[in-house]
């Protein structure tokens, strides 16, 4: 199949898939991405980190999983040509949402890496890439005594698998038994169980165990292994062993494996090549199937048990466990610069600049959608809206990425969009509650499945912690709002005159200043109050505190002690500024009230108190201000005598 024409039509191609990280994922991912550049198709990762291995605790990670997979919700899939449905492991809820997503859709979807009902599948030919694993065991090793560990009953391969071997068997002479299988559960921990069963099986018998253990896959043959190990039974030496699926561990174990390496490359790139044959209007009525090759180590004999392997083995650990330290350094990295910064803003760069050193990303852009603090959960019809999404950070090559806002429906900034690279898309959530997406161009080798999902988790976990941060800096606002602030005027109360006095009172100890305190009553309250109402009282009231706010320009601070009684509090004073502010502030009440219309005067008897700190007292702060507060009091009582003895 040649390679696309840009200028008629380039197919952009859904893949959806979980666990990126995981080798038959990852090899599967490889050969997707291999023809795509190859045939000119754009391709769109949209990925989880949802798995089932942790089923026996499922209940507590729904949330996540709600979360997680709005990633499946982001792209309107009536704007892609097709859907490539990687065959990995889901949890139970992802499965469902993602057959409740494709089910029905009018573009073609594709099913690679297993089997599906209802879909063209991609996938390994079992009957014939088994059948050879077990003719080699006959042929090259003389094996006639054969037991199976099959995979779990309700998987479409293990009747396959069992098929493959009685052809095999039947072709060779031998005959099969079918009470020489034991069901495992296609993990490690199910190889104690199954030598149990197979000694048991040879109980009374000429002999102790068959030629040859066949295992459904590698996981349980590196189980039985293990099993083998521990009751000192050899391998190969007194049992031959096979696996299945030619996973990484299979050949880095002791003794390595022989296995059928399952061609997950070639089923990657053949579903593109696959999709490319039905948009040209080829039919397929049959799924399409592709032998595995052979992998022959030690556990069959094959590969001697030397020194060489192990070394092989070594370097491969050594380098695989490199780069899970790194990436949990770059965990630990990021947690602690996010936590120190300053602002959400520089909690978005830091994970930016964290996101290039040791993560295998080559390029990443953080895209939080609109109001993305506000927790809301995103429904089934998330994926036909659309909103202004906002790249907050990030960084391609060696180039930090500008902030920029592109359309959700676009799905990528135009750079993204126009150049060939695979993009990969995870949801940035914290448990259920959706925030937007990050998008990366990563690589997949040698990275450690759980850490890299730890290092994703914590991203959001960060953003989540500034949101958090951010909403209890406002929540403590408003208390103390509350706590410090007068609800009629706005402003401070005596909490705030308690506040402030301390710092005012220093910065003029050590400037060798003047502070001030002026006591500020009105006069004739009840005047108003009783011939005017109540409302007209709080009127004047209020222009006070407005006057008193306007003038203030060297740093008073201004307070309502309560009732009529204000309190202005100033450092670095003069009886100069304290006549300018007097006067400005009954200038304003003047202006206001015949601005105003009012029938009445607002006036205020005004006291002021100005002193020196002494540098040394050994008086407390508040014994302090009470007296600045008494003497200022009494200066104010002496006015408002003046004022009453006048209007007598």
């Amino acid at each position: 199949m040649g390679r696309c024409d840009k200028k008629e039509k380039r197919f952009k191609i859904a893949v959806f898939t979980s666990n990126i990280y995981e080798s038959m994922t990852s090899e599967i991912q490889k050969g997707i991405n291999k023809a795509a550049l190859d045939t000119g198709c754009k391709v769109i990762y949209f990925c989880s980190f949802s798995d089932n291995f942790s089923s026996r605790v499922y209940n507590q990670y729904t949330k996540y999983d709600e979360g997680d997979t709005v990633c499946f919700d982001v792209p309107d899939l009536t704007d892609f040509d097709a859907v490539i449905r990687i065959d990995s492991s889901y949890s139970p809820y992802v499965k469902e949402k993602i057959n409740e997503i494709l089910e029905g859709l009018s573009i073609p979807v594709i099913n690679v890496g297993g089997k599906l009902d209802g879909y063209l599948n991609v996938l390994g030919d079992d009957n014939a890439s088994f059948g050879m694993l077990v003719d080699h065991l006959i042929k090259e090793h003389g094996c006639r005594e054969l037991f199976q560990v099959a995979g779990k009953p309700d998987k479409y391969f293990t009747p396959a698998r069992i098929g493959a071997m009685r052809k095999a068997m039947e072709e060779n002479g031998l005959t099969f038994d079918p009470d020489k299988i034991y069901y495992g559960n296609l993990w490690r921990d199910c190889g104690e169980d199954a030598l149990d069963a197979i000694l048991k099986a040879y109980e009374g018998t000429d002999r102790r165990l068959p030629d040859a253990i066949v295992c459904a896959n590698d996981f349980m043959a590196i189980g039985v292994a293990a099993a083998c190990r521990r009751r000192g039974i050899e391998i190969p030496g007194d049992v031959l062993l096979t696996g299945f699926d030619g996973v990484d561990a299979a050949s880095q174990g002791f003794p390595s494996i022989t296995t059928s390496k399952q061609p997950f490359f070639k089923m990657g790139y053949q579903s593109i090549l696959t999709l490319l044959d039905i948009f040209a209007g080829k039919k397929f009525d049959e799924d399409v199937k592709i032998i595995g090759d052979i992998q022959l180590n030690q556990s069959c004999g094959c590969a001697s048990l030397g020194s060489n392997s192990i070394e092989d083995i070594r370097n491969v650990y050594l380098t695989k466990n490199s780069k899970i330290v790194y990436l949990a350094q770059s965990t630990t990295n990021m947690i602690l610069s996010t936590s120190n910064s300053r602002s959400i803003d520089e909690c978005f760069r830091e994970i930016a600049r964290n996101a290039s050193v040791d993560t295998g990303f080559k390029a990443m852009y953080l895209c939080l959608v609109p109001e993305w603090d506000k927790q809301f959960r995103v429904g089934r019809d998330y994926s036909a809206s659309d909103c202004e999404m906002t790249v907050v950070a990030g960084f391609d090559g060696e180039d930090n990425v500008p902030l920029q806002t592109f359309r959700k429906k676009d799905l990528l900034p135009r750079k993204l969009l126009e150049d060939d690279d695979p993009c990969y898309i995870f949801a940035v959530h914290h448990l259920q509650y959706y925030m937007g997406y990050m998008i990366v161009k990563p690589e997949t080798e040698w990275l450690d499945q759980l850490a890299m999902k730890s290092w994703i988790v914590n991203v959001a976990s960060m953003i989540e912690f500034w949101r958090i941060r951010r909403e209890l800096s406002v929540t403590v606002n408003r208390l103390e709002n509350l706590y410090n602030r007068d609800m009629l005027t706005g402003l401070y109360n005596r909490r705030g005159y308690e506040m402030f006095f301390e710092e005012y009172y220093n910065e003029c100890k050590e400037n060798g200043s003047a502070l001030s305190v002026m006591v500020i009553d009105m006069d004739d309250l009840k005047n108003v109050n009783d011939h005017y109402g109540h409302a007209e009282g709080d009127y004047a009231i209020c222009t006070i505190a407005e006057a008193l706010k306007a003038s203030a320009n060297n740093s008073e601070i201004c307070m309502r002690a309560g009732g009529d009684e204000f309190v202005v509090l100033a450092k670095n004073y003069s009886e100069t500024k304290a006549e300018r502010y007097k006067s400005a502030f009954r200038e304003y009440i003047g202006k206001k009230t015949e601005s105003d219309r009012k029938e009445f005067a607002v006036n205020v008897s005004c006291g002021v108190f100005m002193d020196i700190p002494a540098p040394d007292t050994d008086k407390s702060v508040t014994d302090l201000y009470e007296r600045f507060l008494r003497k200022a009091d009494a200066l104010m009582y002496e006015e408002k005598k003046k004022h009453k003895d006048e209007h007598a």
